[in-house]
């Protein structure tokens, strides 16, 4: 069957591919698997194209997903699980915030009185990490905006940055220098705007003008501004916006930076040259310049829909529910959440999560065309807003379509797209006191290595169904290098692999749905959590991947969002020792004590930075 949205070449080249399957066999299950390659590689490729912009909450491509599944779940004869028969559990989530045109304003005037000619959008842009707010007053150059007395280097020592409107530069000195104190040409977490924005409240700025340096402007991104939301969306109180260098230039022709010697330099990228050279701050107050502001956002939230289709059980056993559970939605164009947040470019999640999601697509598909119904209720659902922090997911659990005391296991699906060296991982094999031993059993035809682990994550769209004391198996590839950046697409994902993971996820299920009683729920424990008897950190960890351990989120205003770790991140190193694995990282971190400062290298869209990290005191400990 062609489905409607198969491009032409796609379509060819999956012909092609089943064509092999079958001249190499005849066999009714090679046929089949040949069937699911189109099945799935045309799920994926649809919800992972850019006509989606990325599936981001709010945008059209996100409903284009959500009516896509839900055709498909009325397709295949599935009972809607919506609360009006429409498929559709619709809910708000929040998405950011926007500026409001009408109320937002900035004017730089000369000691003359003149005012530069700036345009909302075009010379400026207010962020929504600074918030809503007014100033009026004059003008500190204040350089880098970096306080780092132990570098001997600080950008706040001779200027009063109190009341003042500071203009600083974007990222740090000597960052093409590999001899730079600053680690080299590594990025460290003075240049996070976070860390600038931070050293800005702590001296009492009144606002903040934030510009491209010349390593910026000279890279594909050129003089861009950043989008509104790009650098996270929860307000740290000091109005903050990024000016086009072309704009503070235009400041700087007229009223150049002097040195102590005399020199004048009039532009950013002369003053970061001599910067660089003579590893001197020129912060100083621009006489008789002034800027009157104000900034003014809105929150803005998104009408948005978990996609749920109900396959009904037959029997004694036919009240209680298994759940399929995977998330569609993704960042959209980015920002908050992606690891380029300042790159706003469509973030297709081929495999995060385009793969989860036809994997239950086309476990609805062989469920639905047996002539036996199963011995329990099946509810697919296709979560919205996980990329959100699992809104979706937990919107559900407080809304179930079937009581959740009557609800037997979970099995979630998120990014599987990627198997490699045949390994699925399957973590919660510990949450169902059967469920090590059907996993074993299920594992029976040498396709897949099989890598069982006992606890769960925290940041998956099971963890609420876990909370509730119900069994969870939580299905997936492993991290990579594509993970939450524009380069997640369709090209990447081992569609093979795809299905040999429903393979092996259909075996699984059918052995729950026998269990002649419920799995019992056991308390497995979960991993990425606070480490350490006493010290806490603030994130929680992904699984797989190799060369280091990766980052799945950061817990606002925690130790490590203090730093400027972000979700994305590969954790390599931890102080002097290398981090490989988990273990590795835990094994460091449980000797660590509260308020102890340590050093954590980390890899981020190919450059190493480092940050130090304050642990904290665990939140009830």
């Amino acid at each position: 069957m062609i489905y409607r949205f198969w491009t032409q070449n796609a379509f060819r080249a999956a012909v092609a591919v089943v064509a092999l399957l079958l001249l190499s066999a005849s066999s009714s299950s090679l046929a089949r698997d040949a069937s699911a390659l189109v099945r799935v590689s045309e799920d994926i490729r649809f919800l992972a194209s850019d006509e989606l912009e990325g599936r981001g909450p709010g945008t059209k491509g996100l409903e284009q997903a959500a009516k896509h599944i839900r055709d498909e779940f009325q397709r295949l004869g599935l009972k809607s699980g919506g609360p009006d028969g429409s498929y559709m559990q619709p809910f708000r989530v929040p998405i950011g915030a926007k500026v409001v045109a009408q109320k937002t304003t900035l004017a730089l005037r000369s000691p003359n009185e003149k005012t530069l000619e700036i345009e909302l959008g075009h010379s400026f842009q207010p962020m929504a990490i600074g918030g809503s707010g007014k100033a009026k007053a004059g003008i500190v150059f204040a350089g880098y905006g970096i306080s780092a007395p132990k570098l001997k280097y600080d950008d706040y020592q001779a200027i009063d940055a109190s009341g003042k409107v500071l203009i600083i530069i974007r990222r740090e000195p000597q960052q093409d220098d590999p001899n730079s104190v600053f680690d080299g040409k590594k990025v460290t977490s003075h240049s996070f705007i976070r860390t600038k924005l931070t050293q800005a409240k702590s001296a009492k700025a009144a606002a903040v003008l934030f510009v491209n340096d010349a390593f910026t402007t000279a890279s594909k991104k050129k003089d861009e501004l950043v989008a509104p939301n790009g650098f996270g969306g929860r307000a740290m109180g000091v109005p903050f916006a990024h000016l086009t260098q072309a704009t503070v230039d235009e400041l700087l022709e007229q009223s150049p930076v002097k040195s102590a010697d005399g020199d004048q330099f009039a532009s950013v990228a002369a003053i970061e040259k001599e910067i660089d050279h003579s590893f001197q701050p020129l912060s100083q107050s621009l006489d008789g310049w002034s800027a009157e502001l104000e900034f003014t956002f809105e929150k803005v939230d998104a009408d948005v829909a978990n996609v749920i289709g109900v396959l009904e059980g037959e029997g004694p056993l036919a009240h209680e529910t298994v759940i399929l559970g995977a998330h569609y939605d993704h960042l959209g164009f980015g920002g908050a959440g992606s690891r380029r947040p300042a790159e706003r470019a469509i973030h297709n999640g081929a495999d995060d999560n385009a793969s989860g999601t036809a994997a239950i697509l086309e476990l609805a598909r062989r469920w639905a065309q047996q002539e036996q119904r199963p011995p329990r209720r099946l509810v697919f659902i296709a979560f919205s807003a996980e990329e959100r922090g699992l809104v979706g997911s937990n919107y559900y659990i407080q809304h179930p379509s079937f009581p959740l005391k009557d609800t037997v296991a979970m099995l979630n699906f998120d990014m599987v797209g990627r198997l490699r060296n045949r390994t699925l991982t399957v973590m919660g094999a510990g949450s169902g006191k059967e469920f090590s031993d059907l996993l074993d059993r299920a594992d029976n035809d040498e396709q897949l290595e099989l890598k069982k682990v006992v606890g769960t994550t925290a940041s998956g769209d099971h963890f609420g169904f876990y909370r509730r004391e119900i069994p969870c198996l939580h299905f997936c590839t492993g991290f990579t290098n594509e993970y939450h950046t524009p380069e997640d697409d369709f090209e990447t994902i081992n569609v093979e692999g795809v299905v040999q993971t429903v393979d092996f996820s259909e075996r699984v299920l059918d052995a729950v749905l026998g269990l002649a009683q419920r799995p019992q729920f056991v308390k497995a424990g979960t991993t990425g959590r606070a480490v350490g008897p006493s010290a806490y950190v603030g994130i929680t960890l992904a699984t797989g991947g190799t060369g280091g351990v990766p980052i799945a989120s950061v817990a606002d205003d925690s130790p490590a969002d203090r730093a400027g770790l972000q979700p994305g991140d590969v954790i390599v190193q931890l102080d002097d020792t290398p981090i490989a694995n988990a273990q590795g990282l835990f094994a460091v971190l449980i000797k660590s004590k509260p308020g102890k400062i340590v050093r954590i290298v980390v890899q981020r869209d190919g450059e190493k930075v480092t940050c130090s990290v304050t642990l904290g005191r665990r939140p009830g400990g």
